[in-house]
C-alpha cells in the first residue's frame, strides 16, 4: 500500500513538473487590451487596472430659448480629475464656471453657472483619433446680477444639471491628448429665477487630457 501511495505521489509530482515546463515554454499571447504600453516592443506586459488622468479645456457658450434674448454667447472653462476604468470607460468629477453678458441692457448684467459634476465617458476604439461619448449630472451654482434690463434683479441658486454630449480626441505625446467637444447641459432652474425650465445652454469645448501617474 505504502509503495503505491509513493508511486502515485511520484507521478503527480511529475506530471506537475511537466506542465510547468510546457507553460514556461509557451509565450503568452500579445496583449490587446487598451491599456497596453505602447512603449512596450513584445507588447507582452500584463495590463493596468486604471489610470488617473486631468482634462482641462476652454469653453465657448451658447443660450437657448429666452435666454438667449437676454445675453450674449458666454466663455468659461472646466477642469476635471478622472479615472480611466476597464472596458474603454471614465469617470471623473468636474468642475467649471460659465458666464454670459446681458444684451440690450440699460447697465451692465451677467449670468453666471458654476457646474459641479461627475461624469461617465464611453470611448470608442483604440487609434489615435478616438471619438467618445458622455453623460454627466450634478449640481449648477447659478448666480446672476443686473441693476436694471434684461435680466431683473440679483439672485443666487443651485439646481440640478444634467449633461450629454460627444467628442474627439487626438493623441500629442505619450498618453497625452488634445480635445473638441460639444454637449447639452440641462439647468434645472427655478420660475423664479428663469423664463425657462430648464434652462438648455450649448457649449463648444476645446482641452487637454494628461495622465497623472
Amino acid at each position: 500500500m505504502r509503495s503505491v501511495c509513493s508511486t502515485a505521489a511520484l507521478a503527480i509530482l511529475f506530471l506537475f513538473n511537466s506542465i510547468e515546463v510546457l507553460r514556461a515554454d509557451v509565450s503568452p499571447p500579445p496583449n490587446t487590451s487598451p491599456w497596453v504600453n505602447i512603449n512596450d516592443s513584445d507588447n507582452q506586459d500584463p495590463p493596468q487596472k486604471g489610470t488617473w488622468f486631468m482634462q482641462m479645456n476652454g469653453d465657448l457658450d451658447f443660450p437657448t430659448g429666452n435666454l438667449a434674448q437676454a445675453v450674449d454667447q458666454g466663455w468659461g472653462g472646466e477642469i476635471s480629475i478622472g479615472y480611466h476604468l476597464p472596458r474603454d470607460f471614465e469617470i471623473g468629477i468636474e468642475l467649471g464656471y460659465d458666464t454670459y453678458s446681458e444684451k440690450n441692457g440699460a447697465f451692465t448684467g451677467t449670468w453666471n453657472v458654476t457646474p459641479l459634476v461627475v461624469k461617465l465617458a464611453y470611448v470608442i476604439g483604440k487609434g489615435s483619433v478616438q471619438p467618445y461619448l458622455f453623460l454627466a449630472g450634478g449640481i449648477a451654482f447659478n448666480s446672476k446680477h443686473a441693476d436694471l434690463g434684461a435680466l431683473p434683479g440679483n439672485a443666487l441658486e443651485a439646481d440640478f444639471l444634467g449633461e450629454a454630449g460627444l467628442g474627439l480626441s487626438f493623441a500629442i505625446s505619450g498618453a497625452s491628448c488634445v480635445f473638441f467637444q460639444t454637449k447639452m447641459e440641462l439647468d434645472n432652474t427655478s420660475a423664479g429665477y428663469a423664463a425657462d425650465q430648464p434652462t438648455i445652454l450649448m457649449p463648444l469645448n476645446l482641452g487637454i487630457n494628461f495622465p497623472l501617474n
